[in-house]
């Protein structure tokens, strides 16, 4: 990947944050909604305190349904190298009786990138399926440790490698 086989750097170990800002992710948002035929028009995400992000979705087509506003909060972090997964719950504050209709119909959007699924007010990021799907497969056995956490305005990727 770098020119450098992982093994020749056997004992090397690096750990750090990451601060992803919103505009940057909303950034990466938009390019990929843009490329997509989903029925997700535009995402805006705002990362709060705590764990949590709020989502503004738009829908593609006939203006049928407003703009739908969902928070998530992550209440799993990944358990590797058991269990990659990154888990959120989401849900529609302020909707009421209207969100009865919008939340099921959210679940539908079943184009999602690999490694991400929905299920119910679930999402699911898979790691290591997400990492393949970009050609960084081979990163997953060097990766011990790994948390996503949110301040506002920012994710924070925290992370540990090691290479045997």
């Amino acid at each position: 990947m770098f020119g450098v086989g992982l093994d020749e750097c056997a004992g090397a170990s690096i750990s750090g944050e990451i601060p992803l800002r919103d505009d940057l992710v909303n950034r990466v948002i938009a390019q990929r909604l843009a490329a997509s035929p989903g029925a997700i028009a535009s995402a805006h995400v705002d990362a709060q305190d705590h764990d949590t992000v709020g989502v503004e979705l738009s829908m593609r087509g006939p203006r049928l349904l407003p703009s739908v506003r969902i928070a998530a909060c992550i209440d799993r972090q990944p358990d590797l190298p058991h269990a990659p997964v990154l888990g959120l719950r989401w849900s529609m504050p302020g909707m009421g009786p209207l969100g009865f209709f919008v939340a099921p119909a959210l679940t539908w959007f079943k184009l999602l990138p690999p490694g991400i699924q929905a299920d119910g007010d679930r999402i699911d990021v898979d790691i290591a399926a997400v990492l393949r799907a970009k050609g960084l497969g081979e990163l997953m056995p060097h990766i011990t440790a790994l948390q996503v956490h949110t301040r506002r305005g920012a994710f924070l990727v925290r992370f540990e490698l090691r290479v045997g």
